[in-house]
This record gives C-alpha cells, structure tokens and sequence, in this order.
C-alpha cells in the first residue's frame, strides 16, 4: 500500500491576554511520504507479436532496453523483471537481457490485465508491451488501473518509442486478421512499442525525467503522463502579495507547503494573491486554462475534530501574466463571517483543477493512432491499433476518481 502520513500536531493556542485556549486536532490533509530507495518491477510482454522488435539491427532501441532499465532503475532500489502472456514469471539473475533475442517470444495470449492485478503499488512497475490485448478487452484493463492506481491517487504514464520491426502482428480488426511487417529501415515505418509506468507520482515523474535524459538514438519517442497533480506548486513556493485583513502567523509551526494566518477583524472582507512560476512536467497533457473550475472546503476545529462547513464564499481566481506566460496568479477571497467559525481554528482547502476537455491528449497520440472498428482495412504497421480510443479511456478514468489539480491552496486561520 502507498505509504501515507498525516500532518499531525496538537498546539495550544493563547488569545488575547490567555484566557482563551483552544487544542487543534491533526489536519485533514495527506501527503504522500517520498522513500529515497524504493523496488521496481519490470515486465516484458514475451508474446509473438513482441518478437518482430528484436529482428533488424538499423533503429533499434529496444534491444538495448532490458540494460537501460536495469540500469536506471538500479538506482533507487532492487530490479525484478518479470515475462509475460498468459501467466507472468519471474526471472533469475540476468537472464531479463534475453530480451534482445527474439526465441524467447512464444507466448501466445497476451494479459496486461493480470499483470496490473499483479503488480504491488509500493513499488515502480514498468509494463513494456505493443499495447496489445487478447481479446482487445482493453475496457477491463483501464478498469483495474482505475480501481488499483488512480483511486489510491496514483501516477500512470505512458511512454511510446517508434522502433524498427520485422515480423508478425496479430488479431487487427474483428476479423483478427495478420499480417506480416517490415520496417527495414526507414524511420517513417517504425513500429511503436510502449512502456507503461505506474506508481507513487514522484517516482513516476523522476522516471521519465531520466529516462529522456538517457535516449541516445533520435527514433520518435512521446510520453503522456497521467497524474492528479498537474503542479507542485504550494506556499514553500508561492509568493505571497496583496494580503487584506489576513496576517502571517506561525503559532502551530506548520508544514511550508501550508500557510498560517490570523484576522485583523472578523467582520471584514479577506484575501490574498499568490503567484508562482509553472512549468508543464515533462508527458503533462496540453491545458486549456480558460476551462477551469474552483472547489473550496473548509474544516472548523471542535475538540479532536475537523468539522466540515456546509456552506462558505471562497473564491479562487486563476489569472495569467500576459507579458511572461510561465507566471501563474490566483487571488483568493473570502468573508470570514460568511465561511468561518469565529473563535476556532479553520482549515481551507481550495483546488483548481481543468474541467475534462481542457485537457486535451498529446498530439503524437493521435498521430500514432488507427482507429479500427470492423475489418483490418488500410491496415499500417506503423501504427497502434485505437491507441487514442485506449489512452483517452485512461484519462476518463483519471477524472472519474480523482480529478488532476492545477493547484492546490492550503491554509490555516487561527483565532
């Protein structure tokens, strides 16, 4: 299970001369823990329509894949690679490179689902695949990934390689028909193979950051990441403007992700501007910021309790420096006597998040793609069989469970 901790504190708060003395309960927040050495799990598809990957010598990237991850995944902690069809095996040693030659391709089903049925969440898992499905039933497939990663607030992403092929692919179309491919070398030919990566979101991200940063040959190569988190900004990164009838305040010692602040008056209008600088990580899908929507909850303190406000009048608003479109604004407001529990601690915590359609598939999903429904007509080698379909299906799942944030704001307001 994914390591979780809560920020937990209990602190004693003094109003005005003393009298007054509240203890605060630990927030209702979760933040991941981040483990400096974690185990990956690695797991190559070994069916037939694998084999064709491993045949020319020219545009070759995969060959050389099983040492790449060993490699870079080596790093962080134990490496265990596994094959798959069917059934999924373990391997021994470094028996993983025999990969690279195509006899070990026998297998004749292909279950990415039992692999995701496999696969331990504490851990980084690797599935190198064409993205192939006995039975085409990739509809069950998303369905676990759903249920085992997005619902845990997990990391999935997808990393596409056109790489040089010469074999067979199988069951394209209704008909599942075969044919027989040839990439030679010619680049524009080249079949996509894919790694799907799923796990804790920084370990998921930290991956494809090295593994761009190890690609040495210039075959076409895409990433789309799919994460709940589409920014890590926060107030250890903010910088704070603009503040009415908000103080800062540091009486509970809090984490630097979250902001303290006292009131100078109750009754009156607050509000603040945060600003930061944004940078897409690197697969993030592109955003349509004009479609946005605010979510603002609030806890009062009672006890050892957060109790849930039924009603407040926050507002967030996303604003965009025109002269440098890397600096992101939001102004947040609020009427404390309209949202607030006079006399307690309060908890705010507001989310920004693109509504589905502002977030928009990576155009190298589309152009990969071929989209068939019936028969295998106009079939291309060089393309994934309804690899939009699929991966849009991934992202309906994403927001299904837990919609991605722009940004989060979390702050405290002490009495």
């Amino acid at each position: 299970m994914r390591k979780i901790f809560l920020i937990i504190f209990t602190a004693i708060l003094i109003c005005g001369c003393g009298q007054k003395i509240q203890t605060v309960p630990p927030l209702p927040v979760m933040i991941p823990t981040s483990p400096e050495s974690f185990d990956t799990d690695v797991y190559f598809d070994a069916t037939v329509s694998m084999r064709g990957f491993t045949t020319n010598a020219a545009g070759n990237v995969y060959i050389t894949l099983p040492d790449l991850l060993g490699d870079l995944c080596g790093t962080t902690g134990t490496v265990n690679f596994f094959a798959f069809g069917e059934q999924i095996f373990q391997l021994d040693g470094r028996s993983y490179r025999q990969f690279t030659t195509p006899e070990v391709y026998v297998e004749a089903i292909t279950s990415v689902a039992n692999v995701v049925d496999r696969a331990d969440t504490s851990h980084l898992s690797i599935i190198v695949t064409d993205l192939f499905e006995s039975d085409a039933d990739w509809s069950f497939v998303t369905q676990k990934i759903r249920e085992k990663f997005f619902a845990a607030h997990l990391t999935v992403a997808v990393i596409g390689i056109r790489n040089s092929f010469a074999g067979e692919i199988f069951d394209v179309g209704l008909s599942a028909a075969k044919f027989n491919y040839n990439s030679f070398d010619d680049p524009n030919r080249y079949r996509p193979f894919y790694l799907l990566v799923l796990g804790r979101d920084d370990a998921v991200k930290n991956f494809l950051r090295k593994f761009n940063e190890r690609q040495t040959l210039p075959n076409d190569t895409g990433y789309l990441l799919l994460s709940e988190n589409l920014s890590d900004a926060d107030f250890s990164t903010f910088e704070l403007s603009e503040v009415e009838n908000f103080y800062s305040d540091d009486t509970l010692g809090l984490d630097g992700r979250i902001k303290e602040f006292g009131l100078d008056n109750f009754a009156d209008a607050a509000s603040f501007m945060v600003n930061w600088t944004y940078q897409p990580t690197l697969g993030e899908c592109p955003l349509d910021l004009s479609q946005v929507e605010t979510f603002a909850e609030i806890f009062s303190a009672d006890g050892e309790n957060w109790l849930p406000r039924e009603q407040n009048d926050v507002r967030a608003t996303l604003l965009r420096d025109d002269r440098q479109l890397d600096l992101f604004l939001a102004k947040v407001s609020l009427t404390p006597e309209k949202s607030l529990s006079e006399g307690k601690a309060n908890f705010v915590r507001i989310k920004i998040s693109p509504t589905e359609n502002a977030l928009r598939l990576p155009s190298w999903v589309e152009a990969w793609s071929m989209n068939v429904d019936g028969a295998a007509r106009n079939f291309d080698g060089s393309k994934t069989v309804n690899l939009s379909r699929l991966l849009g299906s991934l992202k309906s799942s994403l927001f299904e469970t837990s919609p991605p944030a722009f940004l989060k704001i979390n702050f405290v307001v002490t009495p």
